[in-house]
């Protein structure tokens, strides 16, 4: 259960990236401005709540004043272990240093090219699973294919299934893909391939569809309420997703109050808590002044 559990929410930082890159591309912002702009609603947040995390984890796991002060010094260049869940934090730090750069020629691509870069993203990203088949050199940094690779990939896919309709032809071979991908590799069972990876070719076509999935459900009318309530649920998911280790490892897993529970009820038990709990703090957190320095 909580192996599918994981293989079904694997899609969800590969969404983040794609809507990242349908709302950063065509700006039009010089670089200084858009970092400007930009910058300040992931670094302030990502700070502020590393240090939040360090501190607790010092006061949980006693851990020494040196190693806590080593570990806050890292903050500024690398997720750490006390912020392991920011992680992704960091990846999209340096995606935003990258995106006036490619912003210019994005705007000016056609379809063709736009899907020329996918394809040899998709291509570079599933390599190192042909070394496995295959005695072939391992694709590291001296290879030409390695700096198509990254998550910058996800932004551009992001902006490509934004700007062209895509069928439901393609969102459904994605879906197969993505099957046909993830059945391979579990067969297999390569020692030095993780299909629980975001850049899995499995991951990348699943995320696709469902990308493209949601896009189709999101061009229908809703009732003013229902935008409402999504709006609101939108605006607080990112200062969730900064808080929700805090609740979720940091407290809800070191006590009892839901020992007695099977594992698919246990899970289901803290996912509820945990989201119920977070989004109450977030409102909170949004009614203070200066709050988009702390939740974005």
């Amino acid at each position: 259960m909580p192996g599918l559990i994981s293989l079904l929410m694997l899609p969800c930082n590969g969404l983040f990236f794609m809507t990242s890159g349908v709302l950063l591309f065509g700006s039009g912002l010089s670089f200084g401005n858009f970092m400007k702009k930009r910058l300040s609603r992931i670094v302030y947040p990502t700070v502020i709540w590393s240090v939040v995390y360090v501190l607790v984890d010092a006061y949980m796991l006693d851990s020494s004043t040196n190693e806590t002060v080593q570990q806050l010094c890292w903050i500024p260049f690398h997720y750490i272990k006390a912020n392991f869940a920011l992680w992704f934090m960091y990846t999209l730090l340096g995606c935003y240093f990258i995106i006036p750069i490619v912003e210019p020629w994005l705007m000016k691509a056609t379809k063709k090219e736009l899907e020329t870069v996918l394809v040899l993203w998709v291509i570079s990203i599933g390599l190192p699973m042909v070394t496995y088949y295959l005695d072939m050199p391992k694709f590291d940094h001296q290879s030409a294919w390695y700096y198509f690779g990254g998550f910058m990939g996800y932004l551009l896919m992001g902006w490509y299934v934004n700007k062209y309709d895509v069928s439901w032809k393609k969102i459904i071979f994605s879906f197969v893909l993505a099957i046909i991908f993830y059945v391979i590799v579990k067969i297999q069972r390569p020692s030095d391939w993780n299909y629980f990876c975001y850049l899995h070719p499995s991951t990348v076509c699943y995320t696709f569809g469902l990308f493209g999935l949601i896009m189709k459900l999101a061009s229908h009318k809703y009732s003013d309420k229902t935008v409402k309530i999504l709006s609101s649920l939108s605006a607080c998911s990112f200062g969730v997703y900064l808080i929700h280790v805090l609740f979720l490892t940091k407290w809800l897993k070191t006590t009892d109050i839901l020992s007695t529970l099977s594992v698919g009820g246990a899970i289901g038990a803290r996912w509820i808590l945990t989201t119920i709990v977070c989004f109450s703090v977030v409102l909170l957190i949004r009614k203070l002044p200066f709050s988009k320095y702390v939740i974005g």
